[in-house]
């Protein structure tokens, strides 16, 4: 059973569809994301976007591209869980709008009390699909949102891994799994954590090389597996992993989306709206917070 809505007609051929998104792919730089879904809020914009080729997709292609979707919608998922725990009901329905998830499963986060209470209905509906939806309660109530966003994207970016067929899905999967394990790494690194970092299983990167890093200790080491991992000519600043990794992976489905008739394609331009929408949304924060000289000596 899928966590994800059903589309109840045929699609469109995959020749038209990849030539469409190549169109649009080469509006983004000029802010085409936000004028095709007419709103300048990142979220909404970007789950338009995304349910406008999740729909599109004929149900061979959509089928291909599931495990794409269903990490992104499981992240808002995640998401919403926070605003129900925060009591911020009116952010948790905007978080679900345009969302792909099945109507259910959008009801049962609404309605729920408690985050708990909607994790116990997911786990009787989906744990035989998603196994781990089993251990979804019991983390949250011993290590509250983030236990579940580790149990939760970690689990499925294990299941997936191990399930999908399609390669080029596949790469993008084993990356997002292998970049998780590699920012644990550096920041018990960094901050001298004393536990074992909890890496996840079926990635691309030798776990025993991962092993070898944490018990010796070896945070040269562990920057220069990042830089080959990455691809990248420098080694990542003090601070900069996330940013770093994620260059590394851009750079990769980049160079996959060249060919226009290809799968890869339809990778490249999920990828690219989620960054201009992450890159508005950093924008629109930084408006918000910033304090002009004038007002900082009003202030004062």
């Amino acid at each position: 059973m899928s966590l994800l809505i059903e589309v109840p007609y045929a699609g469109a051929a995959n020749d038209y569809l990849y030539a469409r998104i190549c169109a649009r792919r080469a509006e983004l730089a000029s802010g085409g994301l936000f004028r095709k879904s007419g709103s300048n809020e990142p979220r909404q914009a970007l789950m338009a976007e995304y349910r406008w080729v999740y729909r599109q997709a004929n149900a061979k292609l959509r089928n291909k591209l599931l495990p794409i979707f269903e990490y992104c919608e499981l992240r808002l998922l995640v998401m919403a869980l926070r605003y129900l725990a925060a009591g911020e009901r009116e952010a948790l329905s905007g978080q679900l709008q345009q969302s792909l998830l099945q109507e259910k499963v959008i009801r049962v986060v609404e309605t729920a009390e408690q985050p708990v209470e909607a994790l116990r209905c997911l786990q009787r509906e989906y744990a035989e699909e998603y196994p781990f939806f089993d251990r979804l309660p019991t983390r949250y109530l011993r290590q509250g949102p983030g236990g579940l966003e580790q149990e939760l994207i970690g689990g499925y970016l294990q299941q997936s891994c191990r399930s999908c067929r399609d390669q080029a899905v596949k790469r993008f999967l084993l990356y997002l799994l292998d970049m998780r394990n590699l920012q644990a790494l550096r920041k018990h690194l960094r901050w001298q954590v004393p536990v074992t970092p909890p890496l996840l299983e079926g990635g691309s990167l030798e776990p025993g090389l991962l092993q070898k890093i944490w018990q010796q200790r070896d945070a040269a080491a562990l920057l220069t597996l990042m830089r080959r991992y990455a691809r990248q000519r420098q080694l990542p600043l003090e601070d900069a992993d996330e940013e770093y990794l994620l260059q590394g992976l851009t750079d990769r489905l980049r160079q996959a989306g060249r060919e226009p008739l290809q799968l890869g394609v339809v990778i490249d331009y999920l990828w690219r709206c989620w960054l201009a929408a992450r890159e508005q949304g950093v924008r629109i924060f930084e408006e918000q917070t910033s304090v002009t000289p004038q007002a900082a000596e009003v202030q004062g």
